[in-house]
């Protein structure tokens, strides 16, 4: 079974090298939990520019090698996980933007990284926001908390 897709979509139509992928949402504007999105009991489906955002939010939220039991994720996920709860300091958030851009350099959909910034949310989670180029040269904006 594939997921609906909506094949008159521009997403669909001009930006086929950016792969399609289920959504996944933050469960509140304050969340720091993700879901995946569904609809009339079957998951929603995402592509283009989408697609990439929201590739680029799971790689980040995904704990590196925490997929390693699948030998197509091997290396797979991002590292900033284990310096969450490290004392804040500028080197840590450093060390984050760091983790940030090396997961977005090494997804192939991605050309050029273009910013990341990572700020403190609140006293337990970084914000992250990046800015990237496509392959097909659309820039991507978003954000994920961790």
């Amino acid at each position: 079974m594939t997921l609906p897709l909506n094949a008159e979509s521009d997403g669909y139509r001009f930006f086929k090298t950016l792969n399609e992928d289920v959504q996944v949402r933050p469960v509140s504007p304050t969340s720091q939990h993700w879901d995946i999105q569904m609809d009339n009991g079957d998951y929603v489906n995402v592509n283009g520019l989408e697609s990439l955002r929201n590739a680029i939010c799971i790689a980040i939220m995904t704990r590196f090698d925490e997929l390693d039991f699948m030998p197509l994720y091997d290396g797979f996920g991002c590292r900033a996980h284990e310096l969450v709860k490290a004392n804040k300091s500028e080197m840590v958030r450093y060390k984050i933007e760091l983790f940030i851009v090396q997961v977005l350099e090494n997804m192939r959909r991605i050309e050029t990284v273009n910013s990341v910034t990572v700020t403190d949310d609140d006293s337990s989670s970084y914000l992250i926001e990046f800015n990237v180029t496509s392959i097909s040269d659309e820039i991507v904006t978003g954000s994920v908390t961790i």
